[in-house]
């Protein structure tokens, strides 16, 4: 169905407990507690608000030590001595050591988020809490001026991975995915595409890219037949040719794509749409959807518009990622805006 948690507005996320979880803990003295010492804000925090960030993490709260055992490698076993846990453990690996299932409703988790000068900041944040509650948040924080391309974004650096994250995504889900100890990180910069796709934006998607949709309705002009598919919020059928990267080899292999409702197909024969010629590729539901950012240097692309489809269950590694590549910007655009909508609409 139709999304507003993507559009600017978006006043279906914001309020309620979700809004107050992320606002309340940080506190007048919230700044306190990111250990900036460039920042003053008067010291008018609760006393346990110190500069120690891992203290603070453990001292409000107290579902971490109870959860602690469930963090290691072996989840049964329960941890005999759990006041050995030393403080300096990340907090960033332990709280999403709780994301085992989905994070507990109500427990208080610590989110760093970096900014594009490497300054790192600390935020308290509930399960609840969207990116969008975090970037105003951040907006607010760092005394930026307010507009709507702040955007919070996912950065698997090992694997040159990013992607924005949706505005209702929950912040402390999505770090709960990250395996233990990998380079990943949000990232606060902004994306002036990040509402583009909701512009009337029929330039997104190519003539040639949605040619059997024209097909099948002939008498309605391309930027209309867009136009309706944003206003219900479903995505129409894309194809067109892109490079697939052969399992574990640097080896790519052009094929011609489709994306119809039930997936992502590519034919094994030509451009047939004949479905004994057609291979299913991807749930796109089950899956994070990301820019290549280094393709050529780390997995040998054949241009610099590279994408990949990494599925939920792939915490880390190479093993597992779909890695595609378009032709030129605009192809990759429209399958990327493509994606957005078949998973989010």
């Amino acid at each position: 169905g139709a999304g507003p948690s993507l559009s600017p507005p978006d006043n279906a996320m914001e309020g309620g407990a979700q809004q107050s979880s992320l606002q309340e803990p940080p506190g007048p003295g919230g700044a306190e507690q990111e250990g900036v010492p460039g920042e003053r804000d008067g010291g008018e925090g609760p006393p346990e608000l110190k500069r120690s960030q891992p203290l603070f993490i453990h001292s409000s709260s107290r579902q971490l030590p109870e959860e602690e055992p469930r963090a290691s490698s072996l989840p049964s076993i329960p941890n005999p001595f759990p006041e050995l846990c030393s403080p300096s453990n990340s907090p960033i690996l332990s709280s999403p050591a709780l994301g085992q299932g989905p994070p507990r409703e109500g427990a208080s988790h610590v989110v760093k988020v970096f900014g594009e000068d490497g300054a790192c900041r600390s935020l308290e944040a509930s399960a609840g809490t969207t990116a969008r509650q975090l970037c105003e948040t951040l907006v607010r924080r760092t005394r930026a001026l307010q507009d709507h391309s702040w955007a919070l974004v996912e950065l698997h650096q090992h694997l040159a991975l990013e992607r924005c994250l949706e505005d209702h995504e929950s912040v402390v889900e999505v770090q709960s995915s990250w395996p233990p100890g990998a380079d990943s990180r949000f990232v606060f910069r902004k994306n002036f595409a990040k509402y583009e796709l909701f512009k009337s934006n029929a330039s997104l998607f190519p003539e040639v890219m949605v040619s059997s949709c024209l097909e099948a309705n002939k008498s309605m002009a391309h930027s209309e037949l867009i136009q309706n598919f944003l206003n219900s919020g479903s995505c129409p059928e894309v194809q067109g040719f892109l490079q697939l990267r052969e399992a574990g080899r640097k080896v790519w292999k052009r094929f011609y794509f489709s994306l119809r409702r039930s997936g992502l197909y590519y034919s094994t024969k030509g451009t047939s749409k004949d479905p004994r010629h057609l291979q299913y590729f991807a749930d796109l539901t089950e899956s994070n959807i990301y820019y290549v950012t280094q393709g050529k240097k780390l997995y040998g692309t054949p241009t610099e518009f590279g994408f990949c489809i990494k599925p939920h269950k792939v915490r880390s590694g190479v093993k597992g990622l779909k890695l595609l590549c378009s032709e030129d910007e605009q192809s990759r655009s429209c399958w990327m805006a493509a994606f957005r909508l078949f998973k989010v609409g």
